[in-house]
């Protein structure tokens, strides 16, 4: 029991690794919290799956506890965090309990499933499947680990990711969180305008995945030509995301309250970001779209940031990556034929 406890302490404490992500923002590159981050967040789930007995981790989780102590230990020193002490403290008791005199006992325990061999259908269904969901758990961390530098800055300079720009004031002064995404649209601020202010669910879509949005419910369709009718914003307007009737009309109007408005130039929306536009040349600009939070560490960041980096980051990337290539695309094709 007390393997099993401890397996499950050790996967806890790699993903409370994952609010490294909130609070690492401003701190180096982002490759380099990547690096460190993951090296920490995958060998202590190694670690804990391996005390739960999923084969091949099992024989490896004292390194990979090791392993992921330090590097914890060592991110934790490098960046500075908040409750950074609470977590040195706890790889510390972590190492104590798992490597101390009870090394041999869990061993012993593990020992138990290496005498079924390798045939792993004499293994209980149950447990079976429980490893296989702790091994395509890692596998996706993995992968999602490694993508997260171009989930949050896809599209984007450094420069661009420094530079002051238009509505940035409605943003946290102190924001450590942060999303870059950026596409070039070769058609002038003022083409590409139009499209970016009819956004909305009861305008002209969000020109993402709108197959994708009305199978989960939302009633919506993306316009393919600009609507003189909903070329009108002002801040403190709504940009509605769904029906008032979805899911029963139980969370009201669902949507993003317009806080920075500069016509041809930027919209912003709260719990989104500002969309700005920068012009290249006459025929060339940039859609960059920017989002900032002041994601300070807490206990309660701990809970819920592993859910913003292994579920909204890739779908946000997915969804708005979309959404910036159909605003070029319809803006180039308008531009290039009222140009001919």
């Amino acid at each position: 029991m007390l393997r099993v406890m401890l397996g499950w302490l050790i996967i806890a404490h790699a993903f409370a690794h994952a609010s490294a992500g909130v609070w690492s923002a401003t701190q180096g590159t982002m490759w380099t919290v990547t690096a460190v981050w993951t090296v920490a967040f995958l060998a202590l789930l190694c670690a804990g799956l391996g005390l739960l007995r999923v084969p091949i981790l099992r024989r490896v989780w004292h390194r990979a506890l090791v392993g992921g102590c330090v590097a914890s230990g060592l991110m934790i020193i490098w960046y500075r965090p908040p409750l950074g002490m609470a977590g040195i403290a706890l790889d510390l008791a972590i190492l104590i309990l798992a490597l101390g005199d009870r090394t041999s006992r869990f061993d012993s325990d593990i020992a138990v499933v290496e005498t079924l061999g390798r045939d792993a259908f004499r293994h209980p269904w149950a447990v079976r499947v429980g490893w296989g969901i702790g091994i395509v758990t890692l596998v996706y961390a993995a992968v999602v680990m490694f993508m997260r530098p171009v989930f949050v800055q896809w599209g984007t300079t450094p420069n661009e990711r420094r530079i002051a720009l238009a509505g940035d004031e409605v943003h946290p002064q102190d924001a450590t969180y942060r999303i870059d995404h950026a596409i070039t649209v070769h058609a002038p601020a003022s083409a590409t305008w139009p499209w970016l202010v009819q956004l909305g669910q009861d305008r002209a879509g969000f020109y993402s995945y709108d197959w994708l949005e009305r199978s989960f419910g939302v009633r919506i369709k993306n316009a393919d030509r600009v609507h003189p009718e909903w070329q009108q914003r002002a801040v403190g307007d709504t940009v509605i995301a769904t029906q008032a009737s979805y899911l029963g009309g139980r969370f009201g109007t669902l949507g993003w309250r317009v806080n920075a408005l500069e016509p041809e130039r930027v919209i912003g929306l709260e719990n989104w970001g500002t969309f700005v536009l920068v012009p290249v040349d006459s025929n060339t600009t940039r859609l960059i779209v920017r989002t900032r939070g002041a994601g300070a560490t807490s206990a309660l960041s701990f809970v819920f940031a592993p859910i913003d980096v292994f579920v909204f980051e890739p779908a946000h990337f997915i969804m708005e990556r979309a959404m910036l290539r159909g605003i070029r695309d319809r803006a180039e094709q308008a531009y290039s034929n009222g140009a001919n």
